[in-house]
């Protein structure tokens, strides 16, 4: 175990890794099915909600906003004020009541890159609170449509330019690893949620709707920034089988479920004390090695991708065991 006076360092620069990215993650997905929603004709339009899903939080939206939901006169009324772009919009990007809110991502890792000042390159706080003031200000109501896009790419961009900066200019030593560890464990959470909600809610693939199918597997890959990286290196049509391949197990994509993994273990290899998230990782390497992930569909892929999801809970919760004890 690393020293315990250590130890609120390595934890503060985990979760600085995470926050940073789940600020991304939430800004590339609210960005993407707002064009997702373009493409798809009305009728098999999959609203908004499903995000919330995505991020587990239907609980904390509906007591924030269940009492506008429930004031509809119909069914057909409660579930269009649930998909509601506004309500769910403003509780992913900026309502403070959230927590798990772009701003509020923005926030925590501003707090955390303050009190690492000492330990982190000159300039990474001045840069990280740059990016949440700029939020702030770009997320403020009343937020149109054209406004949020330009807004979203803009914070993108701040945090790549962070994440460039960072990998530059930081020591890789064991607070670089942790800072990985934190990134790579919230992407690859993410990119299994994009994956298991695109399944549980896609077009039902009969001949007449298959294109819609496959626009909502492109609104996957654009969601992790993937859609030139698949063409490159799968070279076929955007279809379920090659993109399950390519966002599960191609290494050579940053985004992978394996590039996850892969980097995850790199980063464990150059700590003390590793053995048992490194042994859950290894397993979880395997297991995906193995996987015909191809023949993946309907409720055998959701069972595959929940599987997953559990595991990387429990990698979280080993490697806080190990090497962030409570005081």
């Amino acid at each position: 175990m690393i020293d315990r006076t250590l130890s609120s360092t390595a934890l503060r620069t985990y979760w600085l890794g995470r926050y940073l990215e789940r600020a991304g993650s939430t800004a590339r997905l609210v960005s993407v099915n707002a064009n997702l929603m373009i493409d798809l004709p009305a009728l098999l339009s999959l609203g908004w909600m499903p995000l919330v899903q995505i991020l587990s939080q239907e609980e904390e939206y509906l007591s924030l906003y269940g009492d506008k939901l429930a004031a509809g006169t119909s069914a057909a009324d409660r579930n269009e004020r649930e998909n509601n772009e506004k309500s769910v919009v403003k509780f992913l990007l900026s309502d403070q009541r959230n927590p798990g809110s772009l701003l509020n991502a923005l926030a925590f890792a501003r707090e955390n890159a303050r009190t690492l000042r000492g330990s982190f390159p000159r300039g990474a706080y001045e840069r990280i609170n740059e990016a949440y003031l700029s939020a702030k200000d770009l997320l403020q109501e009343p937020l149109s449509r054209s406004r949020r896009n330009i807004g979203l790419q803009e914070i993108i961009g701040h945090l790549d330019l962070i994440n460039g900066f960072l990998s530059s200019t930081m020591l890789h030593n064991a607070s670089w690893q942790f800072y990985r560890l934190g990134n790579f464990i919230e992407r690859a959470d993410m990119t299994t949620r994009l994956i298991d909600l695109r399944t549980t809610n896609l077009v039902k693939s009969t001949s007449d709707l298959e294109p819609f199918t496959i626009i909502q597997w492109r609104s996957v890959l654009n969601s992790l920034d993937s859609m030139q990286n698949y063409t490159i290196s799968m070279q076929n049509p955007v279809n379920q089988e090659d993109v399950l391949e390519f966002l599960l197990q191609n290494d050579d994509l940053p985004r992978s479920l394996m590039r996850c993994l892969n980097t995850i273990r790199n980063c464990l290899r150059q700590l003390p004390n590793n053995t048992e998230p490194l042994e859950l990782v290894n397993n979880m390497r395997r297991q995906l090695q193995r996987a015909r992930v191809r023949s993946l569909k309907d409720e055998r892929l959701h069972k595959y991708v929940d599987a997953r999801q559990k595991q990387l809970f429990t990698l979280h919760n080993k490697i806080t065991n190990q090497y962030f004890p409570k005081s």
